[in-house]
This record gives C-alpha cells, structure tokens and sequence, in this order.
C-alpha cells in the first residue's frame, strides 16, 4: 500500500495521522496473527488460550491508548502554532500602533513649532 502524499518523495518519513492508524491496524493484525499461529503450532489448552486472548486485548488497548496520546500531542501542538500566530499578530498590530503614534507626537511637535515660529 503506498502511503506517500502526491508530490512528496517516495521516502518521506511524513505520514498523516489517518495512514498512521492504519500501519498500527495493520501490524496490531499481524501481530494477533502470529500469536494466533504460534498457540495453534504449540497445542495449548484452552486456558492458555484465552489467556493469550486477554493479554493480546491488553496490547490493544496499550495501542489505542498510544494512538490518543499521539492524536492529544498534535492536537496540542497545531494550537500551541495558532496561539503562537495569535501573538505575532498582537505584536505586529502594537508596532503599529507605537508607529501612528510616534508619527503623530513628531507630526504635532512640527506643528507646534511651525506656529510659534509664525506667532514671533
């Protein structure tokens, strides 16, 4: 199955969280597969049998709950980037402020100094 994007190189490391989920799907499979495989080569009794079964559950959930984590990390991550751009933006509009302000004092001061210079 290929994963790459259009346009990125066939061996990129970048994968979008949905392929992501699907290589986990894919090998969690295999994994239950081969554990299948080896208690049915091995003969066990049915105890061992759902035992195995209870523990590859645990793996599941111990995979579901990586997932999340996964998902929560970039979640966080793409608001920590918004919250960032939300700052730049703050700190562009107070330049520009400081900036009409500035503009303003030194165009008053001219002003100021214009009309004494007449008034004399």
């Amino acid at each position: 199955m290929n994963y790459n994007m259009p346009g990125q190189p066939a061996n990129s490391q970048q994968l979008t969280y949905e392929q992501f989920q699907e290589q986990v799907r894919q090998r969690q499979e295999q994994e239950q597969q081969r554990a299948k495989d080896a208690l049915r080569s091995a003969g066990l009794d049915p105890k061992s049998q759902h035992m195995q079964a209870i523990v590859q559950a645990l793996y599941g959930v111990e995979n579901e709950l990586k997932l999340a984590e996964n998902q929560l990390q970039m979640q966080m991550d793409a608001q920590k980037r918004q919250i960032q751009q939300i700052q730049q933006k703050i700190q562009q509009a107070m330049a520009q402020v400081q900036g009409t302000v500035t503009g303003s004092m030194q165009s008053g001061a001219y002003t100021q100094t214009m009309a004494q210079n007449y008034m004399q």
